[in-house]
């Protein structure tokens, strides 16, 4: 199978390493240029860029949508509706299905147990934005797969800065630093492991068919292991590195409210708060439940990440120093 994979971000890298394992071959569009690498053919270039979707697109028999917006909810309603709308015409020519990653976003007020079903209940705009974009897939004459995933961890998260278990705890203990704790400490957190969250969206488009039906459209949740607390997360780092647990520095949700007026990443921090401070439990879908798909174990998933981070830090690679 060729898949196009737009984007070549945490979750990218992750389709693309998956894919390549399993004997598919890769296209990559990408704003920037890059060194080509074995077995990837990349194509540099916007998705509004009809000669460049039409270049990368040809051939595909998937795409994996990955690219994003910077985290701004304005920037998301200005930049990914066209972009998602033109992969989507492009797709439907075509006749091959499109799988995105997708967040709780839109259905934050019932994270404490989400299920594939859950109505919408967003929080703030960026959720709003999201709901909006799941709705156009919906509408859309192509086959759509949404794969919704909670906060990400996994070897390619270090170094981003995007994902608050990699960012907030493993590299700070890494560096000898406190983690610094965004929500409550006792409230149980569902993290995706970024290579499940690939090899999900691989076999939703390989099954797109199948788990669309008549409706051509597709809600399914990613598989996850069961959810831990950050108390839990910060423990078993510490264990890993070798050293003892520190007390975390608490981010108080009083403070995102007062600073969220004057300062854009509080306020988008601010309206996604409620998945912290509040248990954020996903519950398993039909990828888990129907069609086989096994969760890496939380263990093992922190463990991969803090070696990863390990590595990454000694090669020089990525800067965890104070």
């Amino acid at each position: 199978m060729h898949h196009l994979v737009i984007g070549e971000g945490q979750i990218g890298r992750a389709i693309i390493e998956r894919a390549l394992a399993d004997g598919d071959t890769v296209t990559v569009l990408r704003r920037t240029a890059k060194d080509p690498s074995p077995g990837i053919r990349r194509i540099a270039g916007d998705v509004l860029d009809p000669a460049a979707l039409g270049a990368a697109i040809d051939g595909a028999d998937a795409v994996m949508a990955t690219f994003h917006a910077p985290y701004d909810a304005r920037l998301w309603r200005e930049q990914l509706p066209p972009r998602e709308l033109a992969v989507l015409d492009a797709a439907a020519e075509r006749g091959i299905p499109v799988t995105f990653p997708e967040s709780f976003y839109g259905f934050q007020g019932g994270a404490a147990s989400l299920t594939e079903d859950a109505p919408p209940s967003p929080q703030d705009e960026k959720g709003r934005v999201r709901l909006e974009l799941l709705a156009a897939r919906r509408a859309h004459r192509a086959r759509t797969l949404s794969v919704i995933a909670s906060d990400l961890i996994g070897p390619s998260t270090v170094g981003t800065g995007a994902a608050v278990a990699t960012a907030m705890v493993i590299e700070p203990a890494l560096a000898g630093r406190r983690a610094i704790l965004f929500g409550r400490a006792d409230a149980p957190h569902t993290l995706t492991h970024v290579p499940d969250l690939a090899a999900a969206m691989l076999h939703a488009a390989r099954r797109a068919e199948h788990l669309t039906g008549a409706a051509g459209d597709a809600v399914l949740n990613a598989p996850a292991a069961p959810a831990r607390t950050q108390r839990e997360l910060i423990a078993e780092v510490s264990r890993l590195v070798g050293a003892p647990a520190r007390r975390p520095i608490p981010i108080p949700r009083a403070a995102l409210t007062l600073l969220a007026p004057f300062n854009t990443f509080a306020r988008e921090l601010h309206g996604i708060s409620g998945l912290w401070y509040g248990p954020c439990v996903q519950v398993p879908g039909r990828l888990e439940r129907e069609e086989g798909l096994v969760a890496t174990s939380w263990e093992d998933a922190v463990g991969a990440t803090v070696r990863a981070a390990q590595g990454a830090r000694d090669t020089g690679a990525v800067s965890v120093a104070p």
